[in-house]
C-alpha cells in the first residue's frame, strides 16, 4: 500500500505513539504484544533504507499507534493516557538531542550493527534468546540516550519495572521510539504540528485505520 508523505509522517507518527504505548503496557501490566513490539524494534536496524515504504512493509502492526494517536487528538479527554503522551513527548525531546550530538549518533550506529535483529531472533522454548537480544539493546540505551540530563521517568508497578526483562524491553522500545522520531522529523514532522494539525492528524490517522482494515 502506497502513502503520501503526509500519511507517512502520521505513520512515523503512530509508530512513536505505540512505543509510547508499549512502555506503558510493560510498566503497568509486565507484557505487551510481540508483534508490536517487532514492528516498532526492527526499524532500529535499517541503517540504509531503500524508501521510507520499507519501513512499514505491514502498516497494519502500527494498528495500536494509529489508535493512540486518535485518543490523543481527537478531543475526548477521557480516553487520553497522560503517561503515554508524556513518554511520547520525552522521545521528541530525545531526538533533538542526540540529533544535535553526531558522535553518540555513530557510537548508536555502531553498536546496533552488531545485533541481530529481533525478526531474525530464533524461538525457543524459554525465550532466552529474544531476552538477550532486548538485553543487548538495553545496554545500548543506558551508554547512550540515558546519559543525557533529561530522561524519561518510566512509572507503573514496581514489581515489573525491578524485573530485567521488562526493563530491557522498556529501554528497547524508548530506543525504538527516538529512531522513529528521527524518521517522523527527516519527512518534516515537527513538534508544533501536534498543535497546530490536531483535527488534520485526527482525521488523518482515521482514514488511514479505515483503509488498513478494508484492505486485509
Amino acid at each position: 500500500m502506497q502513502f503520501t508523505k503526509w500519511e507517512y509522517q502520521n505513520l512515523a507518527l503512530a509508530a512513536i505513539a505505540q512505543s509510547a504505548t508499549l512502555v506503558n503496557n510493560l510498566a503497568l501490566r509486565g507484557s505487551a504484544d510481540p508483534l508490536a513490539v517487532s514492528a516498532c524494534v526492527d526499524p532500529l536496524f535499517e541503517f540504509n533504507p531503500r524508501s521510507i515504504g520499507a519501513l512499514f512493509p505491514n502498516p497494519i502492526q502500527y494498528s495500536t499507534g494509529l489508535r493512540t494517536l486518535q485518543e490523543i487528538f481527537s478531543g475526548d479527554r477521557e480516553n487520553r493516557d497522560p503517561e503515554v503522551i508524556r513518554y511520547l513527548l520525552g522521545i521528541l525531546a530525545l531526538r533533538q538531542k542526540l540529533m544535535s550530538d553526531r558522535a553518540m549518533q555513530e557510537k548508536l550506529q555502531q553498536r546496533l550493527m552488531g545485533i541481530t535483529p529481533l525478526s531474525r531472533v530464533p524461538e525457543d522454548d524459554d525465550d532466552s534468546a529474544q531476552q538477550q537480544f532486548f538485553k543487548q539493546v538495553a545496554e545500548i540505551y543506558q551508554d547512550t540516550i540515558s546519559t543525557y540530563a533529561f530522561r524519561i521517568h518510566v512509572k507503573g508497578n514496581l514489581e515489573y519495572l525491578r524485573n530485567e526483562n521488562v526493563a530491557n524491553r522498556v529501554r528497547t522500545l524508548l530506543l525504538a521510539g527516538i529512531r522513529w522520531a528521527v524518521l517522523w522529523y527527516q519527512i518534516g514532522g515537527r513538534r508544533w504540528h501536534l498543535v497546530l494539525y490536531r483535527k488534520k492528524i485526527d482525521q488523518t490517522v482515521g482514514d488511514i485505520r479505515r483503509n488498513l482494515l478494508t484492505s486485509v
